[in-house]
């Protein structure tokens, strides 16, 4: 199966309304981490991969010089929206991560959401990277989250399974499943998933695709490493516990390496 290129990798991310609905409440804990870092390290603060702002925007409210970045422009959109509903003044820039300048340097950047996984190629992770140490401020901290592979099942399930189910902006109940390919040359899963809902009697469908890129722990500290990063502490869940084989996600605190 073919890999997409990352403009071509953002399906999922042109229905900001409902991506709120969806994802807010797994958003929740992931804002409150990096809320915590931001307290740490003062800002400014710049968000890759920002989507609708449900991470940076509570920073924000805070009190924080805030910019997010993002490909999707009704994400941006909706983003700015909101901000604006709020009086919040954050900077919003469309753009590829991998090719942005914004003449500021910053005290924390973050990517949550997985987003580290949406860079298919050591290119692409390497070209994002360049970008995080032309913005980070000296003794500044990147921080991002990944899932970690040994706690997932990467084996192929090709039958629809159920994932969730959420009511959405219209008032409509919507059904989530999905299907899954794994490619273990390229470390690249291919998620489809499938949301239903009825519309007057009537079944309706919306069919979507991601590519996300498992990249393993050693693995990752050497592409860390060769790019001018350390990582200075690494967590396995936002209660801060230990990485372990069964974690689900990495996250890691990264500094520019001396």
């Amino acid at each position: 199966m073919n890999m997409r290129n990352a403009t071509e990798n953002i399906e999922e991310f042109y229905d900001p309304v409902n991506y709120d609905i969806e994802e807010g409440e797994a958003t929740r804990l992931r804002a409150m981490f990096y809320a915590d870092i931001a307290r740490q390290t003062g800002g400014p603060v710049l968000e890759i991969g920002c989507g609708s702002g449900l991470a940076i925007i509570p920073l924000a409210q805070q009190g924080f010089q805030c910019c997010g970045v993002d490909l999707s422009r009704p994400m941006l959109e909706h983003a700015r929206q909101k901000s604006q509903q709020q009086g919040l003044h954050i900077r919003w820039l469309e753009a590829d991560a991998r090719q942005f300048e914004l003449g500021q340097r910053y005290a924390f950047i973050f990517m949550t959401g997985n987003a580290f996984q949406a860079f298919l190629r050591r290119q692409d992770q390497e070209a994002l990277l360049a970008c995080v140490q032309r913005h980070l401020a000296p003794a500044g901290v990147f921080a991002f989250e990944t899932r970690n592979p040994s706690g997932h099942d990467l084996t192929a399930r090709l039958d629809e399974e159920f994932w969730n189910r959420y009511l959405n902006a219209q008032g409509q109940w919507v059904t989530v499943s999905g299907t899954q390919v794994y490619d273990p040359i390229q470390q690249v899963m291919h998620w489809t998933t499938y949301r239903r809902w009825a519309v007057a009697g009537q079944d309706q469908v919306k069919v979507t695709k991601i590519d996300c890129r498992f990249t393993y722990p050693q693995e990752l500290e050497a592409l860390l490493h060769y790019n001018g990063f350390n990582i200075v502490q690494q967590y396995g869940g936002w209660d801060k516990q230990a990485l372990g084989e069964a974690s689900l996600t990495m996250i890691n605190l990264c500094q520019i390496s001396i």
